[in-house]
């Protein structure tokens, strides 16, 4: 979805990638994404997302059905520690102040762009 760049939020360099479900309304930045919609964010220490062995995290939301969580515009947060796949956060409570500023808000708390 979104090529190897840096990344302010996370202070990483990041690639973003988006499950078929959200994919085209993602690219064409159609807010909100619909129910089911994956946003995958890569995290890398190195420079360029070329190494895997740079690989630190995946940070992902994911689209729940209305009613899951108002705040937080229906999307459940995680991430976890690369290599091992170990959760090292579930849940909204440290994700969302992040994703609750402005230019996130504005993109359906995505703080990501296409």
């Amino acid at each position: 979805m979104r090529g190897c760049r840096a990344s302010i939020e996370h202070a990483a360099t990041i690639r973003v990638w988006v499950n078929e479900v959200g994919a085209d309304a993602y690219l064409a930045d159609e807010n909100p994404l619909p129910v089911g919609s994956v946003v995958v964010k890569e995290e890398y220490a190195g420079a360029d997302c070329s190494d895997d062995a740079d690989l630190v995290a995946w940070s992902v939301m994911r689209k729940e059905s209305a009613g899951f969580d108002a705040e937080a515009r229906d999307w459940r947060f995680q991430e976890s520690a690369a290599p091992s796949r170990r959760v090292t956060i579930d849940g909204n409570s440290t994700c969302l102040p992040c994703h609750l500023e402005p230019e996130c808000v504005a993109r359906d708390l995505m703080c990501t762009e296409p």
